[in-house]
């Protein structure tokens, strides 16, 4: 179903490294592949000028985000050209100490100077970003802290050769959007407080203090679900032009996982019921996330639970059922289940389990086959789904009757049906059997 185009598959492309001796035209030596890219004329120019003011440095890269490059050129401030932003750590600073810092260089009849100079905290620069949260724009720069799971967030404001610095905190998970519908982003962060074991939830724009000046912080909290381990991501739902459902789905650990439902209205973050929102994980089941399988705008939450059969077996062994909960704001966001269903394990397709077969079929696994099976003392097959590789032309090996369902650039999917009371129409297969 094109609609769960949201559940993204996850996968590994494994580089092959070889170390080739005697091959003169091919240095593969282990300094040449560690040292860091040579500089463009353009940042040899900027980097002159940031030695001259600060004495010899190490190049620090930025280890994820849209600015890789240890020199960020951006337009701060509107004039004809842009400002350079170098990251960098002294030598004479040992790397386990950090001893980050920015530096911001302009220019002036075509030649590169520092401006000003600031520290970091972290150990290493996780991304640099640049926003309009409302007021121009503005620097967001991410760290890495050593051997923690927290990082560092910190907001800067640059004008007239001066920074200002709006924001410092950590953060386990962060995010922009505009979450009120204002046309500029808000940021949206979680922390973990140590003192009271659980994590918040926090929205920063620019608002106005008690003295009446305009400042850029946090301006809504909310207290998170005790059990979160860890945050895997944030969705959204827009309910209105500035009412928005959040959904945050996170880890609990062990391969549980569960789904916190919050209402952003405005810029105000509030709890919305959401208690027993658990799914697992196993080699039959792939991790899920909330997401709009239907394609009607509203975001459905995934919930597994043994298929018949399997209720008393260990966790490794249980095959589940995936019901998939949506949060009915017209009844004061009651969590109302819309489909039950089965998703194969690679998440190459999804089966909606038919109303007429719930509770009383069960499904079982065979030599990469997925029978749907009468549960009871005369297990009868109703349904068995093949999945092979799309390069692959052969009929499924087994019984005889199988034909070619479907499939899209990287899988096929073949189908047999057996005649019984509970087979299904065609009709229904094609209504219940979506290609992911």
């Amino acid at each position: 179903m094109k609609e769960m185009n949201c559940i993204r598959k996850i996968s590994a492309l494994l580089a092959l490294s070889a170390v080739l001796s005697g091959c003169s035209g091919l240095d593969m030596s282990l300094d040449a592949m560690l040292s860091p890219p040579k500089l463009t004329e353009y940042q040899t120019a900027i980097y002159n000028a940031l030695i001259q003011s600060t004495g010899q440095v190490e190049l620090t890269y930025p280890r994820s985000g849209d600015y890789r490059s240890a020199f960020v050129i951006y337009d701060l401030d509107d004039e004809p050209t842009s400002e350079a932003i170098v990251f960098y750590r002294t030598q004479e600073t040992p790397q386990s100490e950090g001893g980050l810092r920015m530096s911001f260089l302009d220019q002036q009849d075509g030649k590169w100077f520092s401006v000003i100079d600031r520290p970091l905290a972290g150990r290493d620069v996780e991304s640099v970003s640049f926003y309009d949260f409302g007021r121009g724009t503005n620097i967001v720069v991410r760290c890495r802290l050593l051997g923690q799971t927290e990082q560092t967030v910190n907001v800067l404001d640059y004008e007239d050769g001066a920074v200002s610095e709006l924001y410092l905190g950590n953060y386990v998970f962060i995010e922009s959007a505009d979450m009120d519908g204002d046309s500029f982003d808000e940021l949206f962060l979680i922390n973990y407080d140590a003192a009271l074991d659980y994590h918040n939830a926090h929205l920063l724009s620019w608002y106005e203090n008690e003295e009446e000046e305009t400042v850029f912080g946090v301006v809504s909290t909310v207290p998170l679900n005790a059990d979160i381990a860890a945050i895997q991501r944030m969705s959204r739902q827009r309910l209105g032009e500035n009412d928005s459902i959040v959904f945050l789905d996170y880890s609990k650990g062990s391969g549980i996982f569960g789904t916190q439902l919050l209402r952003c209205y405005g810029k105000n973050l509030t709890q919305i019921y959401s208690e027993g929102l658990s799914r697992r994980n196993n080699a039959y089941t792939p991790i899920l996330y909330s997401t709009d399988i239907d394609g009607d705008g509203r975001l459905e939450i995934p919930v597994t639970s043994p298929l018949p059969g399997y209720e008393n077996l260990t966790v490794p062994e249980q095959i589940y059922t995936v019901d998939w909960y949506y949060a009915d704001e017209e009844s004061d966001f009651t969590l109302t289940r819309k489909y039950s269903a089965y998703v194969s394990a690679g998440l190459e397709y999804m089966f909606y389990i038919p109303v007429r077969w719930q509770g009383l079929v069960t499904a079982e696994k065979s030599d990469g086959t997925v029978n749907f099976v009468k549960h009871g003392e005369e297990a009868e097959v109703l349904l068995s789904i093949y999945v092979q590789p799309a390069e692959i032309s052969a009929v499924p090996p087994g019984a005889e009757g199988w034909q070619m369902y479907g499939g899209n650039d990287g899988i096929t999917v073949f189908v047999n049906t057996y005649e019984g009371e509970m087979t299904l129409t065609e009709d229904e297969l094609t209504s219940c059997l979506v290609i992911l």
